[in-house]
């Protein structure tokens, strides 16, 4: 895969710049494509499988699945001129990808994109296989906080205009200023932030030649975060929350990046 990996060097650049950018809502992108415009349509298209980079790296075999159905059914909802076979169908014509282990201890990274597996691919009658590298996967944790003031008025009433209370305007004209007095009131908030940040590649291959015939990276950050406050000086801090998870913020990330395939 080294050969096909060279014809993307922009992407590694992109992919850095990206990472210093911070935690967005919306993924950051990068796409590159030899593909034309209706070359995916008539094809049959499969998810391959994930690997990842590092013991890290790794979400688990259950994340696992879950991103790997992700990614299928946004194939699905892309490439309607186009077969997209179910994990399940491709997984029985063409068997298990083999297992990518970690140097020196026996831990199941995901799958590893072997030559053998893309000629049983294509031998099967698969045109195109999507396989999704994980290239990070942290966490950090982070606090916040932070003061807002409100202005609150006198809860006495001058009269009523239909149900509602009024404390201005004509219907006051008789009532003491205290009723159109307002008060400054102060909340402090404090905040625990549990943050993902995930960066992932993207590459669909072409069965016949095993290159890389589209490939797109991206990165997207995500928090959970738990908030206490108070009015009479900044709480103590709240417990702090679990993270999302990898397919949690993976999910919108697959979306993006499937949507910019041609169909």
């Amino acid at each position: 895969m080294s050969s096909s990996d060279a014809k993307f060097p922009l992407l590694t650049l992109v992919l850095a710049m990206a990472l210093l950018a911070g935690c967005r809502s919306d993924p950051t992108l990068a796409v590159s494509s030899s593909l034309g415009r209706q070359d995916l349509r008539g094809k049959t298209i499969a998810v391959g499988g994930l690997t990842a980079q590092g013991v890290m790296v790794y979400p688990g075999r259950t994340e696992e699945g879950l991103i790997l159905q992700e990614a299928e059914k946004a194939l699905q909802h892309r490439l309607r001129h186009s077969t997209v076979l179910t994990l399940a169908a491709a997984r029985g014509a063409v068997g298990f990808p083999p297992s990518k282990f970690s140097a020196g201890v026996p831990i199941v990274l995901g799958s590893k994109l072997s030559p053998g597996f893309i000629r049983k691919a294509h031998a099967a009658g698969l045109h195109y296989l999507l396989w999704i590298d994980l290239r990070d996967n942290s966490v950090d944790h982070s606090s916040r906080q932070r003061q807002n003031t409100r202005t609150v008025y006198s809860s006495c009433s001058c009269g009523k205009i239909g149900d509602k209370s009024c404390r201005t305007g004509s219907c006051c004209s008789g009532c003491t200023s205290s009723c159109r007095r307002a008060t400054t009131v102060s909340v402090y908030a404090a905040s625990e932030f549990a943050t993902r940040r995930v960066a992932a590649s993207y590459t669909l291959l072409d069965t016949a030649s095993g290159r890389t015939v589209w490939r797109a990276e991206s990165l997207r950050s995500d928090s959970n975060v738990n908030t206490a406050s108070s009015e009479s000086g900044f709480p103590m801090p709240p417990g702090v929350p679990l993270p999302p998870t990898e397919s949690q913020v993976m999910k919108r990330m697959t979306t993006f990046a499937v949507a910019r395939l041609p169909k």
